[in-house]
């Protein structure tokens, strides 16, 4: 499991990039519909973040705990509940636009790094131990 926890980061940081990159687009363009694909993305991006939280958890109730997971376990939560709360905020708008989701993305990819490097790793290190 934390071999899968480790390697599923990628996959979560990559669909965050680019659900920053369609938002940040979506707002640079001035466009007024808020669409499909930047929907998704982040829809996405917020449903693997919750199966990479229930990894890490599952991890932590194997007996995969030291104290400095705190950290990574605080930034990791943070960022999850940041994402929803903006991403939820603006799906319930009456008018959704790509401000409210490129800030709870981007705080989030943050706070994601910030949590990697809590555990004394960069976000895009090529194996859990190390390399």
């Amino acid at each position: 499991m934390l071999h899968a926890h480790s390697a599923f980061r990628f996959l979560v940081l990559g669909l965050g990039i680019a659900a920053f990159l369609v938002n940040l687009m979506g707002l640079v363009q001035k466009k007024t519909e808020y669409g499909k694909l930047p929907r998704a993305l982040g829809s996405a991006f917020i449903g693997l973040t919750h199966l990479q939280i229930l990894i890490g958890f599952g991890l932590l109730f194997m007996g995969f705990f030291t104290p400095k997971l705190i950290g990574h376990i605080v930034m990791m939560s943070v960022a999850v509940v940041v994402m929803q709360v903006l991403h939820v905020k603006n799906k319930n708008s009456a008018t959704p636009g790509f401000k409210l989701p490129l800030i709870g993305t981007g705080l989030a990819l943050l706070l994601m790094v910030g949590g990697t490097f809590a555990i004394g790793r960069h976000p895009f290190q090529t194996t859990v131990f190390g390399g």
